[in-house]
């Protein structure tokens, strides 16, 4: 009987499920163990039966709340399908859980957010019941994945909403939803905050000490680069280190137009070098960046001899690596050190050393 009750809610089939509720022993909250235990309830809102839902809102013996085995609960899944109406329908019954999440935290908001339910995200975001800066277990909150996921009408309508939004609440890695959005180059989104009025933390590194700036860098998200820069925020927290390490990642990458733009921003210590002494200018000749190293070639203040901790110059690493067309360009410039030792060799010393060691083996 039990069995029936849920199969009839699973086809929509109002007059059964009516006459089956008759029977005041029949098990209401039974759950199919081949379909992830989930009662008839959870069925109803889940294929959106809208009459059978509110027929077992009706019946008190119905538990509006019994999650399948994953965790997920009737008011979860009709967030995670969009079924606004019977969204609506679940918020008037107070005994509905609206925060109830699954087994990975998750909650209704959560979901109606990663989605894009622009229509649930109002509806909820208007309950004051409902948590809106609940995190998952990796701490990412709904205001943070709908940012990831590209979703503007919602992060809209949770910055313009009298809700309190968490807008910097960080991941377990410690990144934020700007960086987030930085990193994945939306820029409608990322000028949308940067205008919003509301006190973003744009330069809050991640655990990694990766900011904003770095990571838009990184990626070549060049236009976002350019509002980053032109941001007076970014100048009271960001320091020369961090300048200085959009320019070494982008030599890395190669992004052109991003190492262009970071030459004429004299914020950016051109010749600084990481923990192992490694320069821009080296990061760039050693990954074979051709067109960086012809730029950087042509901008005088650049240290284009400047050796690692190791030793190893700019020159060497390309004689070593094979670079042949950067060897060339080097050679070319008047400033570059043939006899600078390198390891206690010269650089053709070096050289001549490696192709033996090649030819032997």
């Amino acid at each position: 009987m039990e069995e029936q009750l849920w199969k009839a809610c699973f086809d929509g089939k109002v007059e059964e499920v009516t006459k089956l509720l008759q029977n005041e022993q029949i098990n209401t909250n039974w759950q199919n163990q081949n379909d992830y235990s989930k009662t008839p309830f959870f069925i109803a809102c889940s294929e959106g039966h809208i009459e059978i839902v509110s027929i077992l809102l009706n019946d008190q013996r119905v538990d509006v709340n019994k999650a399948n085995k994953n965790g997920w609960a009737p008011f979860l899944i009709a967030c995670y399908y969009g079924n606004i109406e019977i969204v609506k329908l679940l918020l008037n019954d107070k005994r509905v859980d609206v925060n109830q999440a699954n087994d990975n935290g998750e909650t209704p908001f959560y979901f109606s957010c990663y989605y894009g339910w622009t229509e649930i995200v109002n509806v909820l975001l208007n309950d004051n019941r409902v948590d809106v800066n609940k995190a998952n277990k990796n701490g990412w909150t709904p205001f943070l994945i709908a940012c990831y996921h590209g979703k503007t009408e919602v992060v809209k309508y949770m910055l313009e909403s009298e809700r309190e939004i968490d807008i910097n609440k960080v991941t377990d890695d410690g990144e934020t939803p700007f960086y987030i959005i930085c990193g994945r180059g939306d820029i409608e989104i990322v000028k949308y905050l940067l205008e919003s009025g509301r006190e973003i933390d744009i330069s809050k590194a991640n655990n990694e000490g990766e900011t904003s700036l770095f990571i838009s860098c990184e990626n070549g998200h060049i236009e976002i680069v350019k509002l980053l820069l032109s941001d007076k925020r970014i100048n009271k927290t960001q320091t020369r280190n961090d300048y200085w390490a959009t320019l070494w990642m982008a030599c890395y990458d190669g992004h052109i137009e991003i190492v262009k733009l970071l030459l004429n921003d004299n914020r950016v210590d051109i010749n600084k070098a990481n923990d192992d002494g490694i320069t821009p200018f080296y990061i760039a000749c050693e990954k074979e960046r051709i067109e960086v190293v012809i730029m950087l070639l042509n901008d005088k203040r650049v240290d284009i001899n400047k050796a690692t901790k190791s030793g190893r110059t700019p020159l060497y690493i390309v004689c070593e690596k094979g670079h042949l067309k950067i060897v060339k360009l080097l050679l070319n410039d008047k400033r570059i050190s043939i006899k600078k030792k390198t390891q206690g060799k010269t650089v053709i010393e070096s050289k001549f050393e490696h192709c033996e060691t090649n030819q032997r083996s």
